[in-house]
């Protein structure tokens, strides 16, 4: 469940969000990787292969202007020889040289005065061949334009000379005839002035012409078939893939966060409890020490995470009966079942008898009984068996091997129902009447939501102590139980996480090596 809104959440959040669902993740990743992989198994590879063509920019072909080479004149020269070279006389001559239809794409160089011809294609001789024609057809047509205009500036010249020519013969006739000489005269120096700047222009066009025809445009570097493919990109598309997957994956993560209401950290437990205090955080025991339920056994080693939690959760309590009133019996539950209340009434047990506490357990779930198997003492002449028989007033337990302060009743056998067995008044004597002989009485009872047998000995008990599985058990079911033993009227002692990661414990295996110490409550 998520503790709070998206937008509180801080880097620890992340992380801790990032760590529970790592499995989402990861198969995120990795479907994301293979998915890339097969697209790009699928593709067929493309070889890339430019030509690059020199253009001199800063030589003029123009009759007006022969030295501007400032740079936004060199970039729309450029422009323009790129708008030339993409256009359908290039194109078409290209076509022509080749056979067929082709195309390249083609771009101007930022830092010098060069055209690239690039084509793509699945085979590399092809890509190299294209663009190599591409570049001359380029070249080609760029020098014959250039040509061109210049052809055309001398024929528009040279016409103009042949008119002057005859003007002149005109007005030469015209004196012969008696003309008036003055006004010939100074139309024959205005003619003579004329012919002498274009025949100045036509020698400057013949040289610039030549100039240009010759150094304007030349193939700098011809297209070679490359060596491999660039298209897939292997490494890019992997790339990619790893970064998709995990976008996808921490926002797939982030969205069940958001949705998910199961007990997820000490946190959300908090929350779920309405304020309650939670007491402890236990990680899971070892699973070379802890192996099926059938044949489930206590961790009696006194170092480790595990065995470090449980002296933490005695300590809890013993501080808020410090602060508090004396609590001589509790009562272990848990809203359903498989969330681990055994498990921490045994071993909270233990914690205590080694503080030097006297303990006994009662096993008081008579729908599942573990605690004869926990300590392994025979199911026999327990609680069921007790409280059948009324008349017997002697209180029978099993000495829990190896832990000199601790007892055990096991839950035993009886044909009456369990709920009409804790509900009865000896029940609750049974229990004030062992509360006198042992400083604590821990209760393992029946989880909450299943079955009502639990409400009757929460009532007796001092306190009661409930255990949420982290991962399995819901937030909403926590706040059922918490209301079911509020409305019971009994005094809440607090809330267990148990099945905790190592880093939410908060404990490491250095430092369980010294035992809690505590004398004798009475």
């Amino acid at each position: 469940m998520a503790d709070s809104s998206v937008g509180e959440l801080q880097l620890a959040d992340y992380l801790d969000i990032v760590n529970r669902r790592k499995t989402t993740i990861i198969a995120f990743v990795l479907a994301t990787l293979v998915l890339a992989i097969i697209l790009s198994a699928l593709q067929t590879p493309q070889f890339r292969a430019s030509a690059r063509v020199r253009v001199e920019v800063g030589s003029t072909d123009t009759l007006d202007d022969q030295s501007n080479t400032s740079t936004s004149v060199r970039s729309r020269n450029l422009q323009n020889e790129v708008e030339f070279a993409n256009s359908d006389r290039v194109a078409q001559a290209a076509a022509d040289a080749f056979g067929s239809e082709i195309s390249a794409v083609i771009a101007a160089s930022n830092d010098s005065d060069t055209l690239t011809f690039t084509v793509v294609d699945d085979d590399p001789d092809t890509a190299a061949n294209i663009a190599n024609v591409f570049a001359d057809a380029y070249v080609t047509e760029r020098s014959d334009s250039a040509s061109e205009r210049f052809t055309d500036a001398s024929v528009v010249i040279s016409d103009r000379l042949l008119a002057i020519s005859n003007e002149r013969s005109a007005l030469v006739n015209s004196l012969a005839n008696g003309a008036d000489t003055s006004s010939i005269d100074n139309q024959l120096i205005a003619l003579d002035a004329e012919e002498a700047g274009l025949r100045s222009q036509l020698g400057q066009i013949d040289v610039i012409g030549q100039l240009n025809s010759s150094t304007s445009v030349s193939v700098l570097n011809a297209a070679e078939a490359p060596g491999g493919a660039f298209s897939p990109s292997w490494v890019r598309n992997i790339g990619l893939a790893l970064i998709a997957g995990l976008v996808l994956g921490m926002g797939v993560a982030l969205v069940r966060e958001s949705l998910d209401n199961t007990i997820l950290s000490k946190r959300s437990l908090e929350k779920a409890m309405d304020g309650q205090p939670i007491l402890g955080v236990i990680p899971p025991p070892s699973r070379s020490r802890f192996g099926s339920k059938s044949e489930r056994r206590l961790v009696t080693s006194r170092t480790g995470a595990f065995t470090e939690a449980y002296r933490s959760l005695h300590s809890s309590i013993e501080l808020g009966q410090a602060a508090g009133t004396e609590i001589r019996s509790i009562l272990v539950t848990s809203p359903n079942a498989s969330e681990g209340k055994s498990t921490v009434a045994s071993h909270l047990a233990i914690a205590f008898a080694r503080s030097g506490s006297s303990v006994v357990v009662i096993d008081a779930d008579m729908h599942n009984p573990t605690q004869h198997q926990l300590f392994g003492v025979p199911n026999q002449n327990g609680l069921a068996d007790q409280l059948s028989n009324v008349g017997n007033a002697e209180i029978v337990t099993e000495q829990a091997s190896g832990e000199g302060l601790l007892s055990v009743i096991p839950a035993g056998t009886s044909a009456l129902p369990p709920a009409e067995l804790l509900r009865s008044v000896p029940a609750q004597e049974f229990i004030e009447k062992l509360s006198y002989a042992y400083d604590l009485v821990i209760i393992d009872s029946p989880p909450l939501r299943p079955v009502v047998d639990t409400m009757p000995l929460a009532r007796v008990a001092d306190a009661t102590l409930l255990v949420s599985m982290r991962g399995q058990t819901n937030a909403s079911e926590v706040e059922e139980a918490i209301e079911l033993l509020a409305r019971a009227q009994t005094r809440p002692l607090g809330g267990v996480l148990n099945g905790a990661d190592d880093n939410q414990t908060g404990y490491g295996y250095g430092y369980g090596s010294s035992n809690s110490s505590g004398g004798r409550r009475r």
